[in-house]
């Protein structure tokens, strides 16, 4: 979504073949048009024929004919161009990519914070202090589905895919992970989170807060390791620490 107080705005949906150049000829005719772009997300895999282009365009104060440049833009990709204009001036939510992949095939949900920071305490608020357990159990499930899908595709065991995994939870907005340690035979495994949203939420609350991301990252090692594991919250920004840190232990 885009806010721009009190700007024009609209929305392109397009596709281009997947070759080099191409995306290129159709930003030239919306640059031809002196639109300007405020935001372009546009994607493929090698086996794509084709690849899909979206755009929030400002056309404040722009005086050019919108089905002239979709005409002429449309012979230049060689395909159709879908064009919605912002019902609510300043405002424009994306109306034509959905659904949302993190992979091809798997959907994707964007929380956002005040959304996420609403939830996670109504849950304690109707709960009390079972909403820990609750959290840590319906994450530790994800985790382990997340861990043994990614397995699957990238081919790789042990350290260097929980090095690829932890990186999901900064392209997610959770938080940034770092492999402190990590020795399976003694089971000791550290992980140092940045900026964590679950525990950005009690700060001050003086005592370790994450269990819902915690729960999902215990999830994750077990699959990996094949054992049920934990992880356990030793700092927290939620009680003055500068990052979160979890350490290993068996699940019983």
């Amino acid at each position: 979504m885009i806010y721009a107080k009190d700007r024009d705005i609209y929305e392109f949906h397009f596709k281009v073949l997947n070759k080099p150049g191409q995306l290129r000829k159709a930003l030239e005719v919306i640059a031809k048009y002196g639109i300007n772009i405020l935001n372009i997300s546009a994607y493929s895999l090698p086996e794509w024929k084709k690849a899909p282009v979206f755009i929030f365009a400002d056309l404040t104060n722009l005086k050019i004919n919108i089905d002239d440049f979709k005409k002429e833009l449309e012979r230049v990709i060689k395909g159709r161009v879908y064009i919605k204009k912002a019902p609510c001036k300043g405002f424009m939510m994306d109306e034509f990519a959905f659904p949302l992949y993190v992979f091809p095939g798997i959907r994707s949900l964007i929380i956002s914070e005040v959304d996420f920071k609403a939830m996670i305490k109504g849950i304690y608020d109707k709960l009390g202090d079972l909403a820990s357990m609750f959290l840590f159990h319906l994450a530790f499930a994800g985790g382990m589905s997340l861990a043994k899908y990614l397995s699957e595709k990238l081919k790789l065991k042990g350290k260097e895919l929980l090095k690829e995994i932890i990186k999901i939870y900064q392209a997610g907005g959770w938080c940034k992970v770092e492999l402190v340690e990590y020795d399976v035979e003694l089971l000791n495994i550290v992980l140092r989170l940045y900026n964590c949203i679950e525990c950005k939420i009690f700060k001050g609350s003086g005592k370790p807060s994450s269990h819902f991301i915690r729960g999902h990252l215990s999830g994750i090692v077990s699959e990996l390791l094949k054992i049920k594991v934990k992880f356990i919250e030793s700092k927290c920004i939620a009680k003055g620490d500068p990052y979160c840190e979890f350490y290993s232990e068996r699940l019983e």
